[in-house]
């Protein structure tokens, strides 16, 4: 026994299925895009922290102040979906360098709240490198009086 198969029944399945397939699709893209700024924004901030913190090395420099630069040079990058940017530097021993942003979201108008944050310390290459250096030849200068 054939079934007959009813005109544009495969049409109706079709354009019942399509909107579920379209309100996943926007949805993995809507959250690539917020994956996106997310990375960024982390990036921007480790390196405005790291900027600020080899500055303060320097005995006239400013840590604080090249972070607050460096933070906002990176953050006026166009962000797709992205409002009410804002940066918070603080510190001067240890510089810490926080975004705040809002991404919108295609569905309902809701927005997804995003918050990067980077820290770095203010430490003297040389002096550190000496310290290493002598802690090293320490454990090693342990093993040989065996």
């Amino acid at each position: 026994m054939v079934k007959k198969w009813r005109k544009g029944s495969m049409t109706v399945e079709a354009a019942c299925l399509m909107s579920l397939i379209l309100f996943i699709l926007m949805g993995i893209l809507s959250l690539f895009f917020w994956v996106h700024n997310r990375a960024w924004l982390t990036a921007a901030a480790y390196e405005s922290a790291v900027s600020g913190s080899m500055e303060g090395i320097k005995t006239d420099g400013n840590a604080r102040q090249e972070a607050d630069r460096k933070s906002r040079e990176l953050g006026s990058t166009g962000f797709f979906g992205a409002e009410n940017l804002t940066v918070q530097t603080e510190g001067e021993k240890k510089i810490q360098v926080t975004y705040d942003l809002d991404t919108i979201s295609g569905f309902g108008g809701f927005s997804w709240h995003l918050k990067a944050e980077g820290k770095a310390s203010v430490v003297k290459p040389v002096t550190w490198i000496r310290k290493v250096k002598a802690a090293a030849e320490i454990i090693e200068g342990l093993g040989d009086g065996e």
